[in-house]
């Protein structure tokens, strides 16, 4: 796909409680391998929501401070398994030079209905997700 925005809806709101939530968990909850950025929490209140995927799942772009984040150069802060409504999702928070660009939230078994956001109860690390699958 060559347009990014095909399956971009284009929004300017401020961010749910669920995603705020969310959005700290993530960042309180380091990776090994993955420092922890403190700075980046520091900017949870100046972000509003400027996109919305359009596919069904709850993926969303910032803008900081009212200036859109590019999502070009992205890296990943937080990389995450939950579940929502009995599926498997990978939660997965970026940034961008230093920014929170996005928050992306998408079925792992690829489900075509539309789902929200995991209850952070439901968050776990990739280290246990065969372990999950055999004890279901």
């Amino acid at each position: 796909m060559s347009d990014g925005t095909k399956y971009l809806e284009s929004l300017n709101r401020p961010l749910t409680k669920h995603e705020r939530d969310l959005i700290e968990w993530l960042l309180d909850h380091p990776e090994e391998g993955n420092p922890d950025i403190p700075q980046l929490k520091d900017q949870i209140d100046a972000l509003t929501v400027v996109g919305k995927c359009t596919c069904g799942c709850p993926t969303v772009h910032f803008a900081l401070e009212g200036i859109p984040i590019p999502r070009k150069g992205e890296r990943v802060i937080r990389d995450y398994i939950a579940t929502v409504d009995g599926e498997q999702v990978e939660v997965m928070l970026f940034h961008s030079d230093g920014r929170l660009s996005s928050l992306e939230v998408y079925s792992m078994a690829g489900v075509d209905k539309p789902f929200g956001l995991p209850e952070i109860n439901t968050i776990y690390p990739w280290e246990e997700l065969s372990k999950r699958q055999a004890n279901p």
